[in-house]
């Protein structure tokens, strides 16, 4: 089996709109053939393109004691990447399911989240973040940024060294930046095989630091040093950067 094919097997699928796209596809491959990753949290299954590609990977360079958790909240995506993945890859794969809840924390205010209600705990050696996707909830289209990851954070749920990608989802890289940037370096992508397809680069990959997790607004910290709030009462900014230590939902208690 080779790359090729099995990315053929899903993109040629009805439900193929929103796979990883070829490019990265390529790029996710060979990342996971050049570091030392073994154990997988893929947030974000759809009809399982990146849980096989990570998997065809790991058997390649010859890795026995891998696993992949999936997490995904449609039954529909689930089914068909059941039916998708080869029988071969699918040996250390888990799929699980989750609902999608509505969230938020007292040190983002005004803001609200989409997470997984549920996700396997582990000492994950990369995780994927590419989910949940929107949802339909009382007749309404919900789209909110994803936010699995940063409650994971918040909760000291992602050890040292692990490897976080985001294939696109901009937004939240940038506010993982803006609140997270003292725990992560940004990570060297591999080189694409552009016999899958050519493509703009949106896959980005994070390594967490070996420091205890702090937060702090990084862009309240740069308005602050900036003539911008000069004449504003000092009280009105909030100074607290102190390390994060809770968190809230706003429909359940969720766990991670």
């Amino acid at each position: 089996m080779t790359l090729k094919n099995l990315y053929n097997t899903f993109v040629s699928h009805p439900e193929s709109m929103w796979i990883i796209r070829a490019f990265n596809a390529s790029l996710l491959y060979q990342f996971v053939k050049d570091h030392n990753i073994k154990k997988v949290l893929d947030l974000g299954t759809g009809i399982g393109a990146g849980a096989a590609i990570i998997a065809l990977a790991l058997k390649e360079k010859g890795e026995i004691d891998w696993h992949i958790d999936t997490v995904e909240n449609l039954d529909k995506c689930i089914k068909i990447a059941k039916e998708l993945i080869p029988e071969e890859l699918k040996i250390n794969i888990t799929q699980h399911k989750s609902e999608v809840v509505i969230w938020q924390t007292d040190k983002i205010p005004c803001q609200f989240f989409s997470i997984f209600e549920t996700v396997p705990e582990g000492e994950y050696d990369l995780i994927i973040n590419d989910g949940p996707a929107p949802i339909f909830k009382d007749g309404h289209f919900i789209d909110l940024p994803n936010a699995t990851i940063t409650k994971m954070l918040m909760e000291d749920k992602i050890k040292t060294g692990a490897f976080i990608m985001w294939d696109g989802r901009i937004h939240m890289l940038k506010m993982l930046e803006r609140y997270f940037g003292d725990n992560f370096y940004l990570a060297k992508t591999a080189k694409a095989d552009l016999s899958l397809g050519g493509g703009k680069n949106y896959f980005n990959v994070l390594e967490r630091k070996d420091n205890p997790i702090t937060f702090r607004d990084a862009l309240l910290d740069e308005m602050k040093d900036s003539t911008y709030f000069k004449n504003i009462d000092e009280k009105t900014i909030n100074t607290d950067n102190s390390p994060a230590t809770s968190s809230s939902a706003t429909t359940s208690n969720t766990g991670t």
